[in-house]
């Protein structure tokens, strides 16, 4: 297998998972409200559903680094099918914090598995691609996927209104839809990815280490190394702002849209924009990095700060159209130095423990999002969205700095 097969395997692979996680992208937020709650209550929600992906992440990426990172995977999309039937069974508050906890434990299973399995088989395997264009070329399938899964998830609530079906609600079918394509996914995951050895070889030392062990000497590596301690500071930013963005868009949006006569496609059709100008800016950022001499600090810390002045921006329009452009403008400069944060991170990474790194990645990323559930779901129902938003829009301008800081070039040391 050269290079060129296995980016198509894993690129198509992860457009179907991604697909899967878009049907329910325009509707999530809808979902919790069609059930009663208020911004308060979903900001609850949604701080239980990262944090537990939180409390997760880093314990599950060492099992994944340890006894294999396919079987980890195949088994978050066993706990993520349960997750879509707590939903769907969900009818209050307690019952969609069980629902919460399932799926954002999922998350946290699937973390760092297949990526830090494509990354070691891609640098084992013949070829002349790059990592950086390998990667530039699957964030555009996955974008795709996502494109494609939130046209059908935007797209099946009118479809339940028009069809007259008997659901509890009209978000219903958005919820079975996932759950059986899960169970599709297990079986394609099942046949295309192949790993050779599901223990990892160590030296006798790391052996003997049990899995806390592991992770703390990652939690202290991601700290102290010169050039992943700054990746993790503006992690954390990165996702607060996020998560923010995901809870807070479809309320906001649903206020301008108000007795306007557009349906819920619509929030299907901005979700599938934005993934596609996600894929533009992975695909252009190959281009930009020549621009900025190859320097992927330069780049993450341009494009960073000026997202920062798009989401200001953002949080003070007042149309549709104006919406879109806003929405679209922030998110391709938010994600296009996505793919020069992750060279960053897997270069300096060593590969005895890169599923648990990128599970601290990802735990910082949650953990930001913890905060921006609790404290700027607070924010929203007391002061309104736009405050929120002007509040990390600032945050976003301001730690970009931290960018600079990072030395041009870092080797990780040997394990």
């Amino acid at each position: 297998m050269n290079k060129n097969k296995l980016l198509w395997i894993y690129g198509g692979h992860q457009g179907l998972h991604w697909a899967i996680v878009g049907i329910a992208i325009p509707v999530l937020v809808l979902i919790f409200q069609s059930r009663g709650l208020n911004l308060q209550e979903i900001g609850f929600v949604m701080a239980v559903w990262v944090g537990s992906t939180a409390a997760l992440e880093i314990p599950l990426g060492g099992v994944a680094d340890k006894y294999g990172r396919k079987n980890t995977y195949l088994f978050s999309l066993i706990v993520n099918t349960l997750g879509c039937v707590a939903l769907y069974f969900a009818t209050d508050l307690s019952l969609l914090l069980v629902a919460a906890f399932l799926l954002g434990g999922a998350r946290a299973i699937y973390s760092g598995t297949l990526d830090a399995w494509f990354y070691d088989s891609f640098h084992k395997t013949e070829g002349e691609l790059t990592y950086h264009q390998a990667i530039s070329k699957i964030n555009v399938m996955v974008t795709v996927g996502l494109a494609l899964g939130s046209i059908i998830g935007g797209w099946l609530p009118d479809y339940v209104v028009n069809s007259s079906l008997n659901m509890g609600s009209i978000y219903d079918l958005n919820i079975i839809i996932i759950g059986f394509a899960n169970m599709l996914l297990f079986v394609v995951t099942s046949i295309v990815i192949h790993e050779q050895n599901t223990q990892r070889h160590e030296s006798p030392e790391n052996e003997s280490k049990n899995i806390i062990h592991h992770s703390i000497d990652v939690i202290r590596e991601s700290f102290t190394h010169d050039v992943l301690k700054r990746l993790m500071q503006t992690t954390l930013v990165y996702g607060l702002v996020l998560s923010s963005v995901e809870t807070f868009w479809q309320p906001y949006l649903a206020e301008i849209i108000s007795n306007s006569g557009y349906g819920v496609a619509v929030f299907g059709v901005i979700s599938a924009l934005y993934f596609l100008m996600s894929g533009a800016s992975s695909l252009l950022s190959v281009r930009l990095l020549r621009m900025f001499g190859g320097s992927h600090k330069m780049l993450m810390f341009a494009t960073r700060a000026l997202s920062g002045l798009a989401f200001i921006a953002l949080a003070f329009t007042d149309n549709i159209h104006s919406f879109a452009m806003c929405y679209l403008t922030f998110f391709f400069l938010f994600t296009v130095g996505n793919n020069s944060e992750r060279v960053l991170l897997n270069d300096n990474t060593n590969e005895s423990y890169r599923s648990t790194m990128l599970s601290v990645s990802s735990f910082v990323v949650t953990s930001g999002a913890v905060v921006a559930s609790l404290l700027l779901g607070y924010i929203s129902e007391q002061y309104g969205i736009t405050i929120n938003w002007v509040i990390c829009g600032v945050l976003l301008v301001t730690t970009s700095v931290l960018f600079v800081f990072i030395p041009e070039k870092k080797v990780a040391v040997e394990a």
